[in-house]
């Protein structure tokens, strides 16, 4: 995942404030080099407390003096010290030296530029955009959301259904021989099969199967294969209840036997 950030400027350490408060009124509280009150009587010259930092060995702070530099710190780049006057960079909850505080791709400077953390690497604007997939219907760059579909990426609006424009989103859909996307509504009322008997297309439901019948070249609904003489549904097996077809007329048995008995007479 990547997030874009605002990088801050790069300054001297001296100018921030110490971690800890500002001494009141009264006799100063000493501190170790971390800001908590000093616990044994060791002692530096001129009223400084000496204490050993974890990271970097001992360091001096002037406990009564607001203004006293922070300790120095470790650059998160080149894990070199950051003396207390040298510029800094802190970005990505870690501190750097200003001139190691670069785009990993193009090594170009960052301090108070936008940036990108790409895997935990800071990354320019440009290079960050480069390595951006277009989407394959505007061929615009996608910078949020991306919808995979058919083996391209698509800005989320731009997956949509050609006949009625709607954002497809995760539901279903379906191609045609061109490769133009649809919802299944639209699919099924442009290329669906119409019943010869009801006149409407024949589409599949999610909530049960769906049954196309032929017969003498025309297709038919499950429910609309019915003798058109009585109106008893027909069995698509070749059985008792099956079709009996005359004349191009679609007929039961006991209709067409009747029928062929009219037509002799």
């Amino acid at each position: 995942a990547s997030a874009t950030h605002q990088a801050s400027s790069a300054f001297p350490t001296e100018s921030r404030l110490p971690t800890f408060c500002q001494e009141q009124a009264g006799k100063p509280r000493r501190q170790d080099a971390n800001g908590y009150p000093e616990k044994d009587g060791s002692r530096g010259k001129r009223g400084c407390t000496v204490k050993a930092h974890p990271r970097l060995g001992k360091l001096r702070q002037c406990s009564a003096d607001p203004f006293s530099f922070l300790p120095a710190d470790i650059c998160a780049f080149c894990h070199k010290t950051v003396g207390a006057r040298e510029p800094t960079v802190e970005a990505m909850r870690k501190q750097y030296h200003a001139d190691c505080f670069t785009c990993r791709t193009c090594q170009r400077l960052l301090a108070g530029q936008r940036y990108y953390q790409r895997d935990g690497r800071p990354t320019c604007d440009a290079c960050y955009q480069a390595t951006l997939e277009k989407c394959a219907k505007c061929r615009g760059l996608i910078t949020e959301r991306i919808v995979r579909a058919l083996g391209k990426g698509y800005h989320p609006g731009c997956f949509s259904c050609a006949a009625c424009g709607r954002a497809i989103g995760a539901e279903s859909f379906a191609v045609d021989e061109q490769d133009e996307v649809y919802c299944v509504a639209d699919f099924y009322r442009k290329y669906a099969v119409v019943c010869s008997a009801c006149q409407q297309p024949i589409v599949p439901h999610e909530d049960k199967d769906t049954y196309k019948i032929e017969c003498l070249g025309r297709s038919f609904h499950e429910s609309c294969y019915r003798c058109e003489s009585c109106g008893t549904p027909l069995s698509p097996e070749p059985t008792e209840n099956g079709c009996y077809p005359l004349d191009d007329h679609l007929l039961c048995k006991s209709c067409h036997v009747r029928r062929r008995n009219e037509s002799s007479c």
